[in-house]
């Protein structure tokens, strides 16, 4: 795909709304965007650190964070990929299609994935292979882990 891949982390102490709209806008275009664990950012539209920064008047805010993803200043052209270990605290909001037209739950490896890995590895190795993902519990170690 030949994409570049832009990191933005919206935690940070210095990141507000419009710093938030200007770091989409200057992303180049045909890049994906990275926005990890948003499941740690905002918990009911409200910020998970809001008594900490209440003293900081530089914030993303709930409502920044989705007209910065597709209201009027938003940009065309880049891809937007959200992380979240924990789907069920994020805001139907922010999963309407329009903001999150795809959702894919990456589980743990399967038998074949975990054959498939170690074939990458030793592609000669067609029977270890298989002996390599039938010494292992499938659907219980990550692909990281593996």
């Amino acid at each position: 795909m030949k994409l570049n891949i832009c990191y933005l982390n919206l935690s940070g102490d210095t990141l507000c709304d419009d710093g938030l709209n200007r770091a989409l806008n200057d992303a180049p275009q045909q890049s994906i965007i990275l926005l990890e664990d948003i499941d740690g950012i905002f918990v009911e539209r409200e910020d998970v650190n809001q008594n900490q920064r209440r003293r900081r008047r530089r914030r993303v805010t709930f409502a920044g964070l989705l007209n910065a993803l597709d209201g009027v200043r938003s940009q065309e052209g880049r891809i937007l990929f959200m992380t979240t270990n924990h789907r069920e605290k994020l805001d139907p909001a922010l999963l309407r299609p329009g903001r999150c037209d795809m959702q894919v739950m990456l589980n743990n490896a399967s038998s074949s994935q975990m054959e498939g890995l170690f074939s990458k590895f030793y592609p000669e190795e067609k029977q270890k292979a298989i002996e390599f993902s039938e010494s292992l519990p499938e659907f219980k170690l990550s692909m990281a882990k593996l």
